[in-house]
């Protein structure tokens, strides 16, 4: 009976082994908006007519100069009925996820930077990611062509790409992120907050709300500038290891164009905003 089960876990396992195997060979891309949904293969992709080459100037993830076959998201997304107002979260394999304002995603050149779906062709596989364990960023990646670094948050650098969902915007989803009336426009905890969003939010929650799961919420169960000095906190954004190094330590450093010194104090006054509320 022993040998029984023994094989009988044997074949289950070599099922599911080739089973992830052949899942591996055969990635897929979901697209979804308001009304449906679609799958879409990398076979697809590459086959697809609206496939381009583009040039990247400066990739952030790898470093450097990188060329790919892609598909524009705008044409990606034409006809999904997106408003206004509306995001799309970018959601990888392993649940890293981002928000990423639609009318960026739908811009085009010269009213703004364009965002491409790169598509890793197994045939030239892309190289590793840099100082990471992750293999490639295949087999689905967002890249940027134009646009200014702190235009483009590194975070909409969204690679192993698994979904995009299109949604109402984080500040409609997540209400209690928000700032009362009374806060100008050019409050810079304003700022702070729409960058919190656009750099903060892919890993970090606030008081619960969010889907970021790499980081700790940062108002449960105390809020950082409780607990930092002011100056160590904004050192510490700018530099977690300059602080502070801790196992499996996922959150990076960010240099001046990524996010600037004017930055860092907005997300700390509007932490502050938060913290006071």
């Amino acid at each position: 009976m022993r040998v029984l089960l023994l094989a009988l876990a044997l074949v289950a396992g070599l099922g599911c082994f080739i089973g992830g195997e052949s899942q591996a060979q055969t990635p897929s891309l979901t697209v979804t908006d308001r009304s449906a949904s679609r799958t879409l293969s990398r076979a697809e992709l590459l086959a697809d007519r609206r496939l381009q080459t583009v040039a990247i100037a400066y990739d952030p993830v790898y470093r450097r100069p990188m060329t790919y076959r892609a598909i524009a998201v705008a044409d990606l997304l034409k006809g999904a009925g997106i408003g206004n107002d509306d995001h799309v979260q970018a959601r990888a394999y392993d649940n890293f996820s981002i928000s990423i304002p639609a009318d960026l995603l739908m811009a085009t050149p010269p009213s703004g930077p364009e965002a491409f779906l790169a598509i890793e062709d197994p045939a030239a596989p892309w190289p590793a990611i840099p100082g990471t364990t992750k293999g490639s960023a295949g087999p689905f990646y967002i890249v940027w062509r134009g646009g200014t670094r702190a235009e483009i948050s590194s975070e909409y650098w969204a690679y192993h790409l698994a979904t995009l969902t299109v949604t109402d915007s984080p500040f409609k989803r997540w209400p209690g992120l928000a700032v009362a009336a009374d806060v100008s426009a050019g409050d810079p905890i304003r700022r702070g907050l729409d960058r919190f969003v656009a750099v903060c939010m892919a890993c970090h929650r606030f008081n619960g709300e969010g889907e970021g799961e790499q980081g700790p919420d940062l108002a449960r169960p105390m809020n950082p500038v409780d607990y930092f000095q002011p100056a160590i906190l904004k050192k510490y954004l700018r530099n977690p290891s300059s602080v502070r190094t801790w196992p499996e330590q996922k959150m990076p450093a960010f240099d001046q164009d990524n996010l600037s010194d004017a930055d860092i104090d907005a997300i700390v006054a509007w932490l502050t905003y938060k913290a006071r509320k």
